[in-house]
């Protein structure tokens, strides 16, 4: 219980920090023409920021990418803001997090973004993509979404199938690495990317009962997944791929094989060689 008090003080402390700084930076973003808007939530790896920024560059999306910084480490900052400079990437530093978990700590971070940038902004069609999933082929993400409320990749609580939930409901919600809404379907909603671990959901659960419930899932567009198998300097370990055009390395800031640093270092020079046409244009080795 007194845990869980932490969490909520931390939570309404940081979602107040900094809202006229993220205020202005929306306002900043308006005078551009784009509508159609991607977040991601940057954490310690500017490595794997180089190689999205890039992507980005190469395959259409249909979206301006925006980097959203919430790095607890200051060169990663420091090197993420030169990233995106060099490739003229729009920039946000968050204010400081005090969540140490990754998953509540992402999820936050994305709730910030929605109250105090996204909601001053009032794109057409904003989202949220991990920063370690990136295109390898064109895809038109506004497209994905067309008429419906969202697009993303649809998880069910406890498992990766629907789950009975609260009052014998269908508890289901988007992945929080890859979703997109339709803004006027959610402009007035409390959207809340936070984890809902009472009813066996991750990162993005919050918005279940705030939005999921509300509406029938045909609402929603849902992204198809498969897995890949990479083979890197003999290893092999297997990938999600979703709508055959998001490659997903997963956990490159705190687990998984990519934070090995020589098989990072292997699988970047993988994944620059073989989709963004060589190393040449890498800004971090």
């Amino acid at each position: 219980m007194l845990l869980g008090l932490r969490h909520e003080i931390l939570y309404r402390q940081f979602l107040g920090a900094a809202a006229q700084k993220g205020h202005a930076f929306a306002r900043a973003l308006s005078s551009r023409p784009e509508r159609s808007y991607c977040f991601t939530i940057a954490f310690n790896t500017p490595w794997i920021i180089d190689v999205l920024t890039k992507a980005w560059q190469v395959f259409p999306t249909g979206t301006r990418l925006v980097v959203i910084d919430n790095s607890s480490k200051q060169d990663a900052r420091v090197s993420i803001e030169a990233i995106c400079a060099r490739r003229g990437v729009a920039y946000f530093r968050l204010p400081r997090n005090f969540e140490t978990n990754p998953s509540r700590s992402h999820g936050i971070s994305q709730t910030w973004v929605f109250h105090n940038i996204v909601k001053h902004l009032k794109p057409d069609m904003f989202g949220f993509i991990d920063h370690d999933c990136f295109p390898v082929r064109p895809i038109d993400i506004a497209q994905r979404v067309g008429r419906k409320i969202g697009y993303g990749v649809q998880l069910g609580a406890r498992s990766s199938y629907l789950y009975k939930a609260a009052e014998d409901e269908p508890g289901w919600y988007y992945w929080a690495g890859l979703c997109f809404y339709n803004f006027d379907t959610v402009e007035h909603t409390k959207l809340d990317f936070r984890n809902r671990l009472d009813i066996g959901m991750d990162t993005g659960g919050g918005n279940w009962p705030v939005l999921y419930s509300k509406h029938s899932a045909g609402e929603f567009e849902m992204a198809r997944s498969n897995s890949v198998a990479v083979s890197v300097e003999g290893k092999i370990a297997n990938y999600r791929v979703y709508d055959e055009a998001l490659f997903h390395v997963g956990g490159a800031s705190y687990r998984s094989l990519a934070t090995n640093p020589d098989y990072r270092r292997q699988l970047a020079d993988h994944i620059w060689k073989t989709y963004l046409g060589g190393t040449q244009d890498r800004l971090v080795s």
